[in-house]
């Protein structure tokens, strides 16, 4: 039997599943809730049928709603296929099968520290001016 929570009831539920899940987020594994002193938490739905699924913290809950608009959005098929295609294709590369072929517009930690120091002398420069 379904029961829809009144407005009022969104926190202590919430804060139930919190306190279930040790105040640990299912997702990113972090502290939320009153564990944590910045992460806050949400209840978590499906979207299509309002079933409550988990509290997840605030960045997590985030993210999976932008994802299943953007897999809603394609039209082809399951959501979960989708996914576990992109963790296997994921695995797939981690192993590099290409070689070791560098995108054109890939900058690594040492280039983007040059163009930031280039950046900020030319702005120390345009002070003195």
């Amino acid at each position: 039997m379904r029961v829809k929570l009144k407005h009022a009831q969104v926190a202590p539920a919430r804060e139930t599943l919190v306190k279930q899940q040790g105040g640990v987020c299912p997702l990113c594994n972090g502290l939320m809730g009153k564990a944590a002193s910045k992460k806050n938490a949400a209840l978590d739905h499906d979207h299509t049928t309002g079933i409550i699924r988990d509290a997840l913290c605030i960045n997590c809950n985030g993210l999976e709603g932008k994802i299943w608009n953007l897999l809603r959005r394609m039209k082809k098929g399951g959501a979960r296929e989708v996914l576990l295609n992109l963790v296997e294709y994921y695995e797939r590369h981690d192993k590099r099968p290409h070689g070791e072929v560098i995108h054109p517009t890939h900058k690594t930690e040492a280039e983007k520290r040059t163009a930031r120091n280039a950046k900020a002398r030319a702005k120390r420069a345009k002070a003195k001016k």
